[in-house]
């Protein structure tokens, strides 16, 4: 029988950035660790996708003075297997 998960789903998140700079270099990670878990607070009253909205949108701030594409994938695993599809991605620009 399969344990039973709480009732939110912990999952861990990856953010990469594209900057116009050097579009040839591809996805480069932001340093610090790889993946990090999404808070469980942050899932406490909302799904992942308000949570990643909610996220994207204060590093677009934070982050104002870089211009590409941020790209945040989302997974149920702390360390997935290379080619393990995420969960839920998204992308926002950075102008």
């Amino acid at each position: 029988m399969a344990k039973p998960k709480p009732y939110w789903q912990s999952y861990w998140y990856r953010l990469r950035i594209r900057t116009v700079d050097e579009p040839w270099a591809g996805w480069q990670g932001l340093g610090g660790p790889e993946f990090s878990q999404v808070p469980n607070r942050g899932l406490r009253d909302s799904s992942l996708e308000a949570w990643v909205a909610a996220f994207l949108e204060e590093a677009r701030t934070e982050l104002d003075s870089l211009r590409g594409d941020l790209l945040i994938e989302c997974f149920e695993e702390p360390a997935p297997a290379v080619g393990t599809q995420p969960v839920y991605s998204a992308q926002v620009a950075l102008v």
